[in-house]
């Protein structure tokens, strides 16, 4: 008779992005995950197979976070709706301590069919959540959704390569400039 779980995998999960976040997608090993979660090894390769699954299966996690967000997110059109939605999502960006390892990340998101198979369907709903709360008028809301979204993107790397401040701050103040200037009678606060 199988023992039973005393970690959910969602736990492990939890550990095993904290553990990648801190040592980097090459570096993390699953004997890391395992001390991270208080579990032997042998138990977390019963559970995931290997560490190539389990880092897979954490971006699975990851994505599914992003559909669960945009699926309860209110879906009402408008420049206010919209301004609460991205300062929602870009408060939960945090202060930037970890960001350097979700730079890590996004690069086996480059070079992992799989993984970045994910990172499009993430780009595609953050995307798709902007153009849906944006009004038809003045701009082509498909093209100022994408200005934005490339604001917010850009803005990481700025913040990553000169910080100024918590990373949410920044990318809030930027992605205000960016819709002040698409929407110049409307007061984003």
């Amino acid at each position: 008779m199988p023992r039973p779980k005393l970690h959910s995998d969602n736990t492990i999960l939890a550990a095993a992005q904290k553990v990648l976040l801190t040592k980097g997608p090459s570096s993390f090993t699953l004997s890391d995950v395992a001390n991270e979660v208080g579990i032997s090894r042998a138990a977390l390769i019963q559970r995931f197979t290997d560490k190539k699954t389990l880092h897979f299966k954490v971006m699975e996690r990851s994505t599914q976070e992003v559909r669960d967000y945009f699926a309860a997110a209110p879906k009402e059109i408008g420049l206010d709706p919209l301004w609460a939605m991205l300062t929602d999502l870009i408060d939960g960006m945090g202060a930037g301590d970890d960001f350097a390892g979700y730079l890590l990340l996004e690069w086996n998101d480059v070079v992992d069919q799989e993984l970045n198979r994910l990172a499009r369907e993430r780009n595609a709903l953050v995307l798709t959540a902007i153009h849906e709360r944006l009004p038809g008028e003045p701009h082509d809301p498909a093209i100022a959704a994408s200005l934005i979204q490339s604001v917010i993107q850009g803005a990481c790397m700025q913040w990553l390569i000169a910080k100024q401040g918590p990373l949410n701050t920044f990318v809030i103040d930027q992605t205000r400039r960016i819709l002040s200037v698409l929407y110049p009678d409307h007061h984003f606060d």
